[in-house]
C-alpha cells in the first residue's frame, strides 16, 4: 500500500502546468485557511463601507514594508540557531521546520507555513491590526491586506519550489533569487515575494560574487537537531 508521502510525491511529479500547481495549492489546508480568513475580512470591510483615502494609505504602507518584514522574519526567526538563553534551550518550532525545508526544498509539507504557526498567525493578524488602528474600518482594511499578503507569500513560495518553470520576467527574477538562497548561499537573497529589502540591506549580490555555501542544507546546525 502506498504511503501518503508517496502519493504526494507522485502527484508532485505529475504537475507540470500553472493550472496543475494552482489546483494542488488550493487543495492544501494552508491555502484554504488563509483564503477563508482573507475573504471574511474583505467581505466585512465591504459591508462596513465608508471608504476614505486612508484605506489606500494603509494598503500601500503595508505593501511597502512587506519586503522588510519578510527579511526580518527570515533572518531572525526562520534562521534562528538553537541556543541556551538564561540556561534555557531555545529552538522554536518554526525554525526547526525551516531547517527541515532547507534540508529538502522540494518536500511539499515543509514548503508551507507550519499549521500550528498559521492557526496562531491568522487570528493575530485579524485582531492586532483592529486594535492598533484608530478606527475599526481601518483595522479591518489592514487585516484584509495582511491576510492578502500572507496568501500571496504562500502561493509564491509554493510555486517557486514546484516543478513549474518561470515564464514572466518578474517571476524569473523572484524564482532565481530564492533558489540561489537554497542552493548557492543561505546568507543572501532572503526575500520571497519581493527583494527590495535585500537590495537595501546588501543581501542581493551577483551570483558570482559569493561562494557556494556548504551549509545551505543545514543552516549550520547539526542534522540531529533539524
Amino acid at each position: 500500500m502506498e504511503t501518503r508521502a508517496q502519493v504526494v510525491s507522485e502527484a508532485s511529479e505529475a504537475r507540470t502546468t500553472l493550472g496543475d500547481e494552482a489546483r494542488f495549492f488550493w487543495s492544501h489546508r494552508n491555502a484554504r485557511t488563509i483564503s477563508g480568513a482573507f475573504a471574511f475580512a474583505l467581505a466585512l470591510r465591504v459591508v462596513l463601507g465608508g471608504w476614505t483615502r486612508w484605506d489606500a494609505v494603509v494598503v500601500a504602507a503595508l505593501i511597502a514594508v512587506e519586503p522588510f518584514v519578510e527579511w526580518m522574519i527570515h533572518v531572525f526567526i526562520l534562521h534562528f540557531k538553537p541556543r541556551k538563553i538564561f540556561g534555557r534551550y531555545i529552538d522554536p518550532h518554526v525554525s526547526r521546520k525551516h531547517r527541515a525545508h532547507h534540508s529538502d526544498p522540494r518536500k511539499v509539507e515543509w514548503i508551507f507555513v507550519p499549521m500550528p504557526v498559521l492557526t496562531r498567525a491568522v487570528p493575530v493578524i485579524l485582531l492586532v491590526y483592529i486594535l492598533l488602528f484608530p478606527t475599526f474600518r481601518l483595522g479591518v482594511t489592514a487585516s484584509a491586506t495582511g491576510l492578502g499578503i500572507l496568501l500571496t507569500y504562500e502561493w509564491t513560495h509554493y510555486l517557486i519550489h514546484s516543478r513549474y518553470k518561470p515564464r514572466s520576467r518578474i517571476y524569473r527574477y523572484i524564482w532565481r533569487a530564492h533558489r540561489l538562497h537554497h542552493y548557492k548561499n543561505e546568507k543572501y537573497w532572503f526575500g520571497v515575494t519581493m527583494h527590495a529589502a535585500d537590495h537595501v540591506l546588501g543581501t542581493f549580490p551577483a551570483k558570482d560574487e559569493v561562494e557556494t555555501s556548504p551549509t545551505c542544507r543545514t543552516l549550520g546546525v547539526e542534522p540531529s537537531t533539524l
